[in-house]
């Protein structure tokens, strides 16, 4: 008996809308990000090229404050006065205590206040605020961002170094995703800078 095979092509709206929507996560988040550099665990203070780009991924705001300010339990926050040279502009930084006690910090003849290297899991909260956030009648939420560490390298190679593959959010204050490529090129590029000032990512100490 010969068998007849049918093929059923998807409609035209249905590849249109697939499209959109692959497009759209594209432009949201799904960039590859190469890390400023590498710095070896036996020699934290050599700073090596890096050779690898990760993904950024679209993660959900999670929960880190009650709904007039207050960090939750296991957060805490900082308050930065000055953002971006900007006098008419500071934020709150978010971050998770636990976080902070588990980051390494290590005596560095080239920084005076040594490396810090923040550990896998880490995520940071940066509410910015046009005005002065410690008197939020007169400041203005305008943009909620995140980022969170991930250990992305899986060869036994990568184990010899510290991660620094950190992915970046962008929210509304309403808690939508805003991140726009231009945006998160923009992020990375300034974070990175950090690297050689702080060891890692990460501008604000936390003292």
């Amino acid at each position: 008996m010969k068998k007849t095979l049918y093929f059923v092509y998807p409609s035209p709206i249905l590849i249109v809308v697939l499209m959109a929507a692959i497009a759209s996560y594209c432009d949201d988040s799904g960039a590859l990000l190469p890390p400023p550099g590498r710095r070896p665990v036996s020699d934290p203070a050599t700073v090596l090229p890096a050779t690898h780009q990760y993904l950024n991924q679209k993660l959900e705001l999670p929960r880190y404050r009650s709904a007039s300010g207050v960090p939750l339990e296991g957060w805490s926050r900082e308050f930065i006065k000055t953002r971006r040279f900007s006098s008419d502009q500071s934020a709150w930084i978010y971050y998770r205590k636990s976080d902070l006690m588990r980051a390494s910090v290590i005596k560095s003849a080239g920084l005076s206040d040594g490396i810090r290297i923040w550990p896998v899991g880490t995520t940071l909260i940066l509410e910015g605020y046009r005005g002065n956030a410690r008197h939020p009648a007169g400041a203005d939420l305008f943009e909620i961002e995140a980022m969170t560490k991930l250990d992305t390298q899986r060869s036994a190679a990568a184990k010899n170094f510290f991660p620094f593959d950190w992915i970046y959010g962008r929210y509304t204050p309403q808690g939508t995703w805003s991140l726009s490529g231009e945006k998160l090129n923009e992020c990375h590029q300034c974070h990175s800078i950090a690297f050689r000032l702080t060891g890692d990512l990460v501008f604000t100490l936390f003292r």
